[in-house]
Formats: structure tokens, sequence, C-alpha cells
């Protein structure tokens, strides 16, 4: 999503852009193409994808083999390859990262490290905490490759503050003027009516009816990053109707939790249209993210979302952005680790509140967290790396 989006925004400023991508999409867990390939989009875009062995989970160790490979076949693309102007590259995967600011350094390119994710520290959750000691030292190779990585770029990106600072940590080093938070939004979808109204009878037939009904939704990958049992719980004591659209690893056993509690649908996977719909039928959002500690750093996409929609978001995160919310009052905050702390919020909560709420976020995100405003200060960084 942050290469598609910074691509068409470099492209609308009439930049030429390369974008380097896996020929395996982690979310499908498909290949795209089978192979290594390039594509020429457009004349000012081209993609590039790298083929890989793929994996069938997003935690194991033949993840961790598949991005070897990637980034071994990525070192061998990039032997006849003449550099950019500048580069922007993602992180993780640690391994690609790694070959191409090793790649860039060498070529006296300036570079720019978008970090999204706290890796190789989230790595050790797999280990039991007694053993997160020894999985360090097994997992060395990639704290150092990481720590090279970061100290060899120009100027690091990230989606908050925090999580800006931790990337700062690692490289030993102040914040520059090469530094920057850009936050995780997105462009704004045009949505023709027609196609609105055929997702809204949609809903109808599943029985998310625009009826007045209070509705708490949910739209991602249901995976381990998020708990779940706080919202069937609130379904069980309340008479709110949930949605948890998406799919993933763990749908086939949510879906058994939820045979009994007619107040829970979880719909799947929903086009764009329908999440716009589903939106428009929503009286807040649901972001039930696990209480970790590079969660607490970050502001999840989901946030963004629900600004733009202007709904309040409900969540369980804790960090930079429950103090989002609490400061900016957009939502509501409940506790991870105690389920019945949802349930007890809802039951008590006047929602009529809530349309205040939808004010405060839809001209938050308009005032500081567009993506005209976001991605456009981003390309200035990546042009001025470049004087």
């Amino acid at each position: 999503m942050r290469a598609m989006n910074l691509s068409n925004a470099l492209i609308d400023k009439g930049h030429q852009v390369v974008l380097w991508s896996s020929d395996f999409d982690h979310f499908s867990k498909k290949h795209r193409t089978g192979k290594t390939t390039t594509i020429q989009f457009s004349k000012n875009l081209e993609i590039r994808l790298i083929s890989s062995r793929g994996y069938k989970s997003h935690v194991g160790l033949a993840r961790l083999f598949d991005h070897a490979q990637l980034a071994f076949n990525l070192k061998k693309e990039l032997k006849n390859q003449s550099p950019p102007d500048v580069a922007f590259v993602g992180y993780p995967p640690i391994e690609t990262a790694w070959v191409m600011t090793n790649w860039l350094a060498k070529k006296k390119t300036p570079s720019l490290l978008d970090v999204k994710d706290a890796w190789p520290d989230v790595l050790l959750r797999a280990f039991p905490e007694k053993l997160q000691f020894l999985a360090r030292i097994a997992l060395s190779p990639y704290f150092f490759i990481s720590k090279s990585t970061f100290r060899k770029v120009t100027g690091l990106c990230s989606v908050t503050q925090p999580f800006l600072n931790w990337c700062l940590k690692k490289a030993h080093r102040p914040q520059s003027a090469a530094d920057i938070v850009t936050p995780l939004t997105a462009p704004e979808i045009n949505i023709l009516e027609s196609e609105l109204s055929t997702a809204n009878n949609w809903l109808d037939e599943i029985g998310i009816k625009n009826s007045g009904q209070i509705r708490g939704s949910f739209i991602g990958t249901i995976n381990s990053a998020f708990n779940f049992e706080p919202i069937l719980k609130a379904a069980e004591n309340t008479s709110i109707q949930f949605v948890i659209a998406g799919d993933g690893p763990l749908a086939g056993e949510l879906r058994n939790r939820i045979k009994n509690l007619p107040n829970v649908i979880m719909p799947g996977w929903i086009s764009q249209t329908q999440s716009r719909a589903l939106a428009n039928r929503s009286t807040f959002m649901l972001a039930p993210l696990k209480d970790l500690d590079d969660f607490s750093m970050s502001i999840p996409n989901k946030f963004y979302d629900a600004m733009a929609h202007g709904l309040p978001i409900i969540t369980s995160i804790t960090g930079v952005a429950k103090d989002l919310i609490e400061k900016e009052r957009i939502g509501i905050c409940y506790s991870e680790v105690e389920n019945d702390s949802l349930n007890t919020i809802l039951l008590n909560s006047e929602f009529d509140l809530f349309d205040e709420m939808s004010k405060k976020a839809k001209s938050l995100y308009s005032n500081k967290f567009s993506f005209r405003q976001a991605y456009g200060d981003l390309v200035t960084q990546i042009e001025n790396l470049r004087k």
C-alpha cells in the first residue's frame, strides 16, 4: 500500500518510478507471475517483481527462507542495474532492505528507509519469555543486518514520532532534517453511485440494514495481532450488531465462536465499495489490537480509515494511538486483557456523544492526516534528498 501510494504521488509530480517488489503476495499467499519479471505499467512506472519460494503462514521458518531467497535474487538482479537518483526502501523485510541499502550506499545514492514494523524485535514474540535471551542469540544475524541497514541510509521514515525515535536509537544518531514521520493514510477512492447502490443491496441481503441499528465494524485480516474475545463478550450482553469483515488464519475459529451470536456477522473479504457502504452504516469502527510494544509506538491504518469516514474508534491499543484518541476525543479505549472491559463501556455509553466524536475525527483527518498532505510532504522529502 505504501509503495503504490507513494509511486502514484511521485508520478503525479512528474517523476519516473521503478518499483521493486516480491513476486509473492504476502496477503493472498500466491505468486503474482511465478517468476522474476519486469512490467512496464506506464511510461513513468516500471514494476520489477523478484521471484521467491513463498510461504503459507505469516509466522514460521518458511517465511524467513522466502525472505532470504528474495534478498539473494534481488542482489543478482541489482548487479547490472544503474542506480536511481534517489531511493525509498521498505522495511521489513530485513534481508531485502539490507541488500538494497548496501547497493545504494556503494553507488552513493541517497536513500530513505521506511520502517513500519519493529523487526527483528517482533520475532522474539514467538518464543516464551524465558527463552527469548537464547532466541536473540540465535537471531543475532538479523539484529546485525538490521543495525547495518539503519546506519547506511540517508534518512529514516516511520509512521509516528515514537516509532521514528526507535529507528534513530537503532541507527545510534539524533534526528536530522532527512528524517520524517508519514502516517499510513490512503487516497480517497471515487466510487460510482451505481456501485454503492449495489453494495448497499448486498448489505441488506446479509442482514446489515440501514435501520438505525447501533453497529460496530472491523475490516481487516483476522490474525493473531487481534483479540476478538472482548467483542464476543459485548455481543453476548448487548443488542449492538458487530460486523467482522475480512479473512485470515483465525477466521475459521472465529466463525465457530459466533454460531450462537446472531448479532455478529462475518461477511468475509469485502471490496473497497462494500467497505465504504459498511462504514456508512456503522456507528463506530473497531480496532481490537493486542497490547504489544511495537503496536504501542504506532497508529494503525485502521485509525486513519475510520477518521476519513468520520467514525469514532473503539480500540484496545495503548501508547501513541491511545494518546491521540484521548487528546482529540475521537473514540474510546478499553482494556484488551479484561474481557469485560469493552462490554462495560458499551453498556454505559451515551451514543448521542458519538456524533461529536465523528465530527472531530473527520476534522482531524482533514487538517492533519489527509493523503494529500501526508504524501505531499513525503514527496518533498524525497526530492530534497537529491539536493
